[in-house]
């Protein structure tokens, strides 16, 4: 008779289970596109795995807070062991973008996707440190070279940092758009980056403006 599974031996099996998952959703905004991965593809696959090894996720606080069209989730969930009833806390936050009434609800789905693909350590092929902060600085002086003027005053050539894992090139090229708050050249890859948390491009300075670039 199998010996039963601790909770810590069951994540582990999550993790033997669930090894990669695909990209499968194509973002497209403008001349901006890139590659990420659903929440319903994420969520669908752990899913099979809970269920099979007996784990439930539930969250069991929150807070969240909103700047702009920015709102903030951070969360704590519970990882249960259904048939120890071994518990441990995960913490994860999220962001989105709404106008609306909705950006709780896209934090909350950008915040569970994550804890997901973060507790069970699955990759997606993003890279958000395969470009370090010198080097998107170096590319923005050069956009802004072949321009062939400078940025206005108080605006930096500087571009995003990666942070905690979240999007940031994702593979893309360097073709140059433009920032739609201050209308300097950003490249396509700054752009994707801040498709995915403000809905719109926007360079590091204006990112910091809206309050999540620190």
């Amino acid at each position: 008779m199998e010996d039963k599974k601790n909770l810590w031996q069951k994540i582990h099996s999550v993790m033997k289970d669930v090894e990669y998952l695909q990209k499968d959703d194509q973002i497209e905004f403008g001349k901006t596109k890139y590659k990420a991965i659903s929440e319903e593809k994420v969520t669908s696959t752990v899913r099979d795995s809970l269920i099979k090894h007996g784990l439930v996720i539930i969250p069991i606080d929150q807070q969240h807070f909103k700047d702009d069209v920015l709102t903030t989730v951070n969360t704590k969930y519970k990882i249960v062991d259904i048939d120890t009833g071994e518990s441990e806390i995960i913490v994860s936050s999220g962001t989105g973008v709404d106008t609306q009434d909705k950006g709780v609800g896209k934090a909350m789905t950008y915040s569970y996707k994550y804890m997901l693909l973060r507790t069970f350590a699955i990759p997606t092929g993003e890279d958000p440190d395969k470009i370090s902060s010198d080097e998107w600085d170096e590319k923005l002086n050069k956009a802004d070279g072949k321009k062939g003027g400078k940025a206005p005053a108080g605006k930096k050539n500087t571009a995003p940092a990666s942070e905690n894992g979240n999007n940031s090139s994702q593979g893309q090229g360097n073709n140059p758009g433009q920032c739609s708050d201050c209308s300097i050249e950003i490249p396509q890859a700054v752009q994707s980056y801040s498709m995915n948390y403000y809905g719109k491009p926007l360079c590091k300075d204006c990112q910091k403006k809206h309050g999540k670039i620190k």
